[in-house]
């Protein structure tokens, strides 16, 4: 009578051997892909690091008024939906954006706009996320293509590895090899506990970062999951112009602008709300008569919905017509779509995600190099083992 054990021995080997091969296909790609999600780990830190600051002078020691800086703002990106964001942290200048990278920096003080060239990270950031998307290809190129596929072999990679993971006897000593960094007595033996310890610890944050790309990268998987979810499937990408910056304005107002309340005095209100908002984001409205202006309170670093809210306020009276907390800003499809890409990164847990995300880069890059070392000591180092001659005296002996 048959057991199960040779068919279960049958499948880890071809299973084995798959693993093995798509690893080598694609592993300098991976190794690529690591490399550059962990140099983007603390883009936004390093980034804000590099920005300007702006303080008072002896010409102007006192901030614009939020009313010059709404008209300021306001022509900047005429017919999108722009916002004036301004941070808690009163040496950062304020914001005038209109996306994600359309925006431009502006000087509280002197009205003046701050060319972004100023940030020497700019450009180099911009690099590794061309090499991380499309290998340096630009969007839609064959390196885009063959990045995406990486990604999705990847994904392969870490899904069969959490079976051949397993032990074949569930003892200490075997767990202990697949779990702790042990000394080992050669090399190879390293490599395969390195190899599977930093595969066990760093699972959780490797099927997020990853499973994510995938879902990002291709229609067929972002598809997938929003209708297992239930929800409407997004269509394409957004035009960058704020995913929650949207306008409740109620119209025009039929009173001299004189005699509307002033967005200074909104902002005083607005800043009042909470005590540990980081940014209060004004929805600059198209028209300087509009009956109301929306302020996005942030309490995040821009990528936590559920730290936001936003404030509807009236500009005949002053008073609050709407409050929205993060289930009324967007539609469901529209949370779950910013959750995935947020959660890619890791930013929608904050500093802990992003640290997280990057660290499960940095394991990446140990079982890209362990994988590929295992291999070459399975495939290629017996080629070169000189076999010992067989001595002819005892043959013909």
């Amino acid at each position: 009578m048959l057991t199960k054990k040779p068919n279960q021995s049958l499948f880890r080997r071809i299973l084995f051997w798959t693993h093995l091969g798509v690893g080598i296909a694609t592993g300098i790609v991976v190794f690529v892909l690591a490399l550059t999600g962990a140099l983007l780990t603390y883009e936004a830190q390093i980034k804000a690091a590099y920005e300007p600051s702006v303080a008072p002078s002896v010409d102007k020691a006192e901030m614009l008024s939020t009313d010059e800086l709404v008209a300021i703002a306001r022509p900047v990106f005429s017919g999108r939906t722009t916002t004036l964001d301004i941070y808690k942290d009163s040496t950062k200048p304020v914001a005038v954006k209109a996306g994600r990278h359309d925006y431009k920096l502006l000087d509280p003080y002197t009205g003046q706009f701050i060319a972004t060239e100023t940030n020497p990270s700019e450009g180099f950031f911009e690099f590794v996320e061309d090499l991380h998307r499309s290998l340096a290809g630009g969007r839609n190129s064959v390196g885009a293509d063959i990045a995406k596929a990486a990604n999705l072999a990847f994904l392969f990679l870490i899904l069969s590895g959490i079976y051949l993971w397993m032990p074949k006897r569930w003892k200490g000593y075997f767990l202990k090899q697949r779990i702790l960094f042990t000394k080992m007595p050669t090399a190879k033996a390293r490599d395969f506990n390195w190899h599977h310890v930093f595969a066990f610890w760093m699972l959780i944050p490797l099927i997020a970062v990853v499973g994510t790309g995938v879902i990002i990268s291709y229609g067929w998987a972002n598809k997938l999951v929003f209708e297992t979810a239930g929800l409407d499937v997004p269509m394409g990408r957004g035009k960058g112009g704020g995913m929650w910056a949207k306008s409740s304005s109620s119209g025009v107002s039929n009173k001299p602008v004189e005699e509307l309340v002033s967005f200074q005095a909104i902002y005083e209100k607005a800043r009042l709300v909470r005590d540990d908002w980081n940014s209060l984001s004004i929805i600059v409205p198209g028209n300087e008569k509009a009956k109301s202006v929306d302020v996005l309170i942030d309490r995040g670093n821009g990528k936590q919905v559920a730290l936001q809210q936003q404030i509807t306020y009236s500009r005949e009276t002053g008073d609050v017509i709407k409050e929205q907390g993060p289930d009324q800003l967007a539609t469901p499809t529209q949370t779950l779509k910013r959750y995935i890409r947020f959660l890619h990164s890791g930013e929608v847990y904050g500093i802990i995600g992003q640290t997280l995300a990057g660290l499960a880069s940095v394991a990446s890059l140990f079982l890209v190099w362990t994988g590929l070392a295992l291999a070459w000591r399975r495939l290629i180092s017996p080629l070169f083992v000189k076999r010992a001659k067989p001595n002819r005296t005892l043959l013909h002996n």
